[in-house]
């Protein structure tokens, strides 16, 4: 039976929700490392480097490799290198992307704007790149999202969320077997709803923004992060 402090100590090793590591330690039978070894089998272990260190997407893919595949020693890996420094990213000065905006119908009264950033100014300058950039702050528009990554979500909020879909099985008088599947049911669609990279692409739902993502990264040839977005509502 996994303590709520055998979870922080998971969440604190792994940057993962709570909800994952709770499951994590419960089918590892409260084995740390395999737990950790559950979390990275079933999330996406760079976004949540990322989150972490806050070191580039690439650096982050990197380091996972060059560490064995060991989150941990990743960490430690970006950390000793100065990756992890939110400063070292070229320095704020340097930093090459574009910044994109969309006003929304005529009435104008909705407008999204979003910054991605890259590594060189020839993939800032590139159509395909300007052109993804604007795919997004369209996605943004359409679907309203509140968090770039479920790596976004500060802990208490999710703490919250995560108690309050608890509550919710728990007065459906669901058995205690299924209750756990039923909470990361909600969760995972909380994510798909209000985590812009989980979203998928309104355009073709076949794919998630994080599969357009990855897909433009390997076309442009470097590592591309959506750094922030914003949306405004006339009289919100």
């Amino acid at each position: 039976m996994s303590t709520i402090e055998d979870i922080k100590i998971l969440r604190a090793k792994t940057s993962a929700g709570m909800a994952l590591c709770k499951e994590a330690l419960e089918k590892s039978n409260g084995d740390m490392e395999k737990a950790i070894g559950y979390i990275n089998s079933r999330s996406d272990v760079i976004s949540r480097l990322h989150s972490m260190t806050r070191a580039k997407i690439g650096h982050c893919k990197l380091a996972f490799e060059e560490a064995g595949n060991n989150f941990e020693k990743a960490v430690a890996l970006i950390r000793e290198r100065g990756w992890d420094d939110p400063i070292e990213r070229e320095c704020e000065s340097n930093l090459q992307g574009i910044i994109d905006t969309y006003i929304h119908g005529q009435d104008r009264k909705l407008v999204s704007m979003v910054e991605v950033i890259c590594k060189t100014d020839f993939v800032a300058r590139n159509d395909d790149f300007r052109s993804f950039v604007h795919e997004l702050v369209l996605q943004i528009a359409a679907m309203k999202p509140v968090y770039i990554s479920r790596e976004d979500i500060p802990k208490e909020k999710l703490d919250e969320i995560t108690e309050l879909f608890q509550k919710e099985v728990e007065s459906e008088g669901k058995p205690a077997d299924m209750s756990q599947k039923i909470v990361e049911g909600k969760l995972n669609k909380f994510f798909q709803e209000k985590c812009l990279l989980e979203q998928k692409w309104f355009k073709d739902e076949s794919k998630t923004i994080k599969n357009l993502l990855e897909e433009n990264t390997t076309k442009l040839g470097e590592p591309l992060e959506i750094r922030r977005f914003l949306i405004w509502e006339l009289g919100k």
